[in-house]
């Protein structure tokens, strides 16, 4: 069919077919944008100006169908299975980090020393007070600590009540040597060592209600722009772009299992201010590795990953281009 016997149409009415054709995928649209536009100006009404609502849900569900579309080729399924389990676990990561931005900030040193000491008993003391990132089942929290014989929780429970902290239950036994309080969306959990010597004491931030709600959000948006990419990288069929979408996913191992495993910390500690994003910040998840291992793949394999992308959107496939419709 030559340019001359396509039909004629509005501009406007062709313009708003072309935005549209953007649901679609770039290769898709040299191969068969031509063809899907010829077809509905065909179709069109005469003097109609704009796309019916039937066309244009359609044309956007069908463009949306063929992103989300696979290759059936072994290694594409098992790619996308990859990325969509990536993007899930880096999502959560990105529903906790938000989340915990709402949430009550952590007391100041001289702040976290008068709790310690209100909580010690002992006004004068002069604890070791230390800002922890967060350790594999906790997020972040200030510790401190001093040498004291003798305390016990009641009379600190006491002190705490007047100034303000609601008491919270102690899990069993309760010798009378742990204390757990809460106020303005912080939890402080002191207790002494066997010895009854050492008194520590912790502040850390609780779950205020959005901790749940955006991981599970983030996880899932994290899980359709990972089979997104996915797609995207497979139906380009491009050999660069796989080899670095291997070295990608070997970067990611690590911080993904690591989010994945620590995901369960929030429906069972956030009310002890357990979070999901801080296993990459710190890498105290692997006790025996370096305190850089987790925070140092997550920042190359996300690398990598936009590398795949930028790699896969150069190469493009062999077909026909999309031509231009002449009114």
């Amino acid at each position: 069919m030559s340019t001359s016997d396509w039909p004629s149409a509005a501009p406007t009415l062709e313009h708003h077919y072309r935005r549209l054709l953007n649901a679609y995928p770039s290769h898709y649209r040299r191969r068969h944008g031509a063809e899907i536009v010829t077809t509905l100006l065909e179709m069109a009404e005469p003097g109609q100006q704009r796309p019916r609502l039937a066309d244009s849900w359609h044309l956007i569900a069908s463009g949306l169908r063929q992103r989300l579309r696979l290759p059936r080729r072994p290694l594409a399924m098992l790619g996308a299975a990859l990325a969509l389990l990536a993007g899930a676990a880096f999502g959560a990561a990105a529903g906790s980090w938000a989340a915990f931005q709402t949430y009550t900030p952590l007391p100041s040193h001289d702040q976290a020393t008068a709790v310690h000491r209100l909580t010690a008993g002992v006004p004068g003391a002069a604890p070791y007070v230390r800002t922890l990132r967060g350790f594999y089942d906790t997020g972040p929290m200030v510790m401190a600590d001093s040498n004291l014989s003798g305390w016990q929780a009641a009379p600190a429970r006491a002190r705490l009540a007047a100034d303000g902290w609601q008491n919270l239950p102690v899990a069993p036994p309760d010798r009378g040597y742990e204390l757990l309080m809460r106020r303005d969306g912080l939890r402080i959990h002191a207790v002494t060592d066997v010895t009854r010597s050492t008194v520590w004491s912790t502040v850390s931030a609780v779950d205020n209600g959005w901790m749940r709600p955006l991981v599970v959000a983030g996880l899932l948006a994290g899980a359709l722009t990972g089979w997104l990419i996915a797609t995207t990288v497979a139906q380009r069929r491009s050999r660069p772009a796989a080899v670095t979408t291997v070295f990608a996913v070997a970067a990611l191992t690590l911080p993904v299992v690591s989010i994945a495993d620590n995901l369960t910390n929030i429906f069972h500690r956030a009310h002890q201010g357990a979070t999901v994003h801080h296993v990459l910040i710190t890498s105290s998840y692997w006790p025996s590795g370096p305190l850089w291992l987790n925070p140092a793949l997550t920042v190359a394999g996300l690398a990598l990953t936009v590398v795949t992308v930028l790699v896969s959107r150069l190469s493009r496939p062999s077909g026909p281009s999309m031509r231009e419709v002449a009114l």
